[in-house]
């Protein structure tokens, strides 16, 4: 797993504690290659760095792997009646992370209501983060994946 050398004034996504969600940050201070302090791109708020789930999940999988152990299913994780709608989710997540994960900040469009997107498209909203366009509804709406869910959002509206 290669090392990423991070720099001030850079960007990483990291999870946001005034957001309380996963948000691209812009790097203020950096300590043996690795973000420190960080300033949301969102609410501009500044604090210490905090990995997101995903980034947090990556290091337990390669940690594992290390290991050469293999996964055990504990007693609260088996399957049961009520879990299917978790399955889902956790489906929709994975999903969403396989689409954006790796993905370079450059291959995201950001989200206007006057662009017109196509079936995955990725695509950065302001709020609700980056996600992959899954479904063109009609000419002027499109179903967007976002980490958390399907958003349907216009597109193509031209100002009047």
């Amino acid at each position: 797993m290669a090392i990423a050398n991070h720099k001030p004034g850079g960007e990483v996504d990291a999870w946001c504690t005034s957001c309380r969600a996963d948000r691209l940050h812009r790097i203020i201070a950096v300590v043996n290659g690795q973000p420190k302090k960080v300033e949301c791109l969102s609410c501009k708020g500044h604090h210490i760095f905090r990995p997101t789930q995903a980034q947090k999940d990556a290091a337990a999988a390669h940690k594992r792997a290390s290991k050469g152990t293999t996964s055990v299913v504990s007693r609260a994780s088996r399957p049961t009646a009520s879990s299917t709608p978790r399955k889902r989710e956790d489906d929709l997540v994975a999903t969403w992370e396989k689409a954006v994960a790796g993905q370079p900040f450059e291959s995201f469009k950001p989200y206007r209501i006057d662009r017109t997107f196509a079936k995955g498209d990725l695509v950065r909203h302001s709020k609700f983060g980056d996600g992959v366009v899954s479904t063109i509804l009609d000419a002027n709406k499109c179903e967007i994946l976002f980490r958390e869910g399907f958003k349907t959002l216009a597109q193509s509206v031209q100002a009047s």
